[in-house]
């Protein structure tokens, strides 16, 4: 019953819809008929006018409002066309004109509808890659959660259980040496879960800036994963939007993941730099390279996310790599003369 509802509702719906849309193209029409009588418009300026508000109804509204929205201007056409203010057509290059504008504007409608669906599903699917990203980022962070820090916490609570247990027979100097051990344990596990935190959020990205940020996170990862990270930043000489900031730092996040799970490289190169109406930010490595267009037809997720957040800020990544030649990773966003305005990052 409750799904019977929902269906009438939203054929109700998209019926008031198709009747606004219809009303408001006859209304457009229809004024614009008046405007071509009062000014003596000829067939062709009345035509080329016609055509931009079928152009317009398509754009916004449904095939099938576009259809009626030709059909109705050719018949007004036909009614401004000589003998004048009749619906009757007497020399014949007028009635090819008429027909000819109705071809038009249905093609050009078409055209304009077919377009529009294309933007929607290229929208709809760079939402799904990114939701799905954002899903794996939580699998990927529960695992680590659960296999590296829960486990290693577990392993201390014993640990620190059997210190109790063993305590009376222990000698000052086995007790030390424990305590040793135990907290340096705990300091590993303090910086693998503030690793895995600045992941989420890096505080020193606000307090500290761009550059002081990406050389900790190049430090933190090359530790965590045995790699070596080459950063050169020079100190930037502006203040930056925290969105701009916030994108590039997570695109130097994404592109080192990347590299380290898939190019095969132990040595990583990270630049980053100011020219007068950019920054740039560069990620390399010498690794076994890759195809981008087909990564991204594949379903690249981390491309696709690192492109996507550029956007936001207006601007874009570009990528070169060669199979064996290792991948340079290239972003650049433009930049304003004075401070940019405050914005807070998403």
């Amino acid at each position: 019953m409750g799904f019977n509802i929902l269906v009438e509702h939203v054929m109700a719906t998209g019926f008031r819809r198709a009747v606004l849309q219809s009303l408001v193209s006859i209304l457009a029409l229809a004024a614009l008929t008046a405007v071509c009588y009062g000014l003596h418009l000829n067939l062709a300026t009345a035509s080329l006018l016609y055509v931009i508000v079928v152009v317009l109804l398509a754009r916004v509204g449904s095939l099938l409002t576009a259809i009626m929205a030709a059909v109705i201007a050719a018949v007004l056409l036909a009614y401004l066309a000589p003998p004048s203010y009749s619906f009757r057509v007497d020399d014949p290059l007028d009635v090819v004109a008429v027909a000819a504008f109705l071809i038009t504007s249905l093609t050009i409608a078409g055209l304009v509808l077919r377009v529009r669906r294309m933007a929607e599903e290229a929208a709809s699917s760079v939402s799904r890659k990114l939701i799905d990203a954002e899903e794996r980022e939580r699998s990927r962070i529960g695992r680590e959660l659960d296999a590296d820090i829960c486990q290693r916490i577990a392993l201390l609570a014993i640990k620190f259980d059997r210190v109790r247990a063993d305590f009376p027979d222990l000698s000052a100097e086995m007790i030390l040496t424990t305590i040793d051990e135990l907290r340096q344990e705990m300091g590993e596990l303090s910086s693998s879960t503030q690793a895995l935190a600045h992941t989420l959020h890096s505080q020193k990205l606000e307090y500290l800036g761009l550059v002081a940020s990406v050389r900790g996170f190049c430090r933190e990862f090359g530790h965590e994963h045995k790699v070596e990270i080459d950063f050169r930043g020079q100190d930037l000489q502006r203040a930056f939007a925290p969105d701009v900031s916030l994108a590039l730092y997570r695109v130097v996040q994404e592109a080192l993941h990347n590299s380290a799970k898939h190019s095969g490289a132990r040595q990583f190169e990270v630049e980053l730099f100011e020219e007068s109406d950019a920054i740039h930010l560069l990620v390399r490595d010498w690794g076994q390279g890759f195809d981008p267009e087909t990564a991204l037809n594949n379903g690249g997720l981390g491309l696709a996310s690192m492109r996507e957040r550029l956007k936001l800020v207006k601007g874009e990544l570009s990528i070169e790599s060669q199979r064996n030649g290792g991948t340079t990773i290239h972003a650049r966003v433009p930049v304003v003369s004075g401070r940019d305005s405050n914005h807070s990052p998403a």
